[in-house]
C-alpha cells in the first residue's frame, strides 16, 4: 500500500519488476532504417493538447513578429505530432534528464519570458 502512495503523490516511483513480460526495454539490440517519408524539422512554436487518450503536438514556426507590442505574432504551422500519454510521460522525463546534463557541463540555460 506504502507504494501505491508513493507513486500518487509523486515521492518516487517503485521499479516494476524484471520479470514483467509487458515491459520493452529501450535498451535491447537494434536495427533503425529510415522511412522513404523520414523528414526531419525545426519548430520554435509549440502548440499542446491534451486528451484522456494522447497528447498533440502542433509545431510551428515564427515566421513573422508584430511591428507594435499589439500585433500578432504569425505562426506557420508544419505539422503534428500525436503520442500516448505513457510516451509523453517517458519523453518528459527523458527530455528532462538531458536538458540536466547539458546544464551541469554548459550552465544554465535562460527561460524567455511567456
Amino acid at each position: 500500500m506504502a507504494n501505491k502512495q508513493q507513486r500518487r503523490l509523486g515521492r518516487g516511483v517503485a521499479p516494476l519488476p524484471a520479470s514483467n513480460p509487458l515491459i520493452v526495454r529501450a535498451n535491447v539490440n537494434r536495427r533503425e532504417e529510415k522511412s522513404s517519408d523520414y523528414f526531419s524539422v525545426y519548430a520554435n512554436d509549440v502548440q499542446l493538447q491534451t486528451t484522456p487518450w494522447d497528447m498533440r503536438l502542433t509545431l510551428g514556426v515564427i515566421s513573422s513578429l508584430p511591428t507594435d507590442d499589439v500585433g500578432p505574432v504569425t505562426v506557420t504551422q508544419l505539422g503534428e505530432l500525436r503520442i500516448s500519454l505513457q510516451l509523453a510521460k517517458k519523453l518528459t522525463m527523458l527530455m528532462f534528464k538531458q536538458i540536466s546534463v547539458y546544464e551541469e557541463r554548459l550552465g544554465e540555460i535562460p527561460v524567455p519570458k511567456d
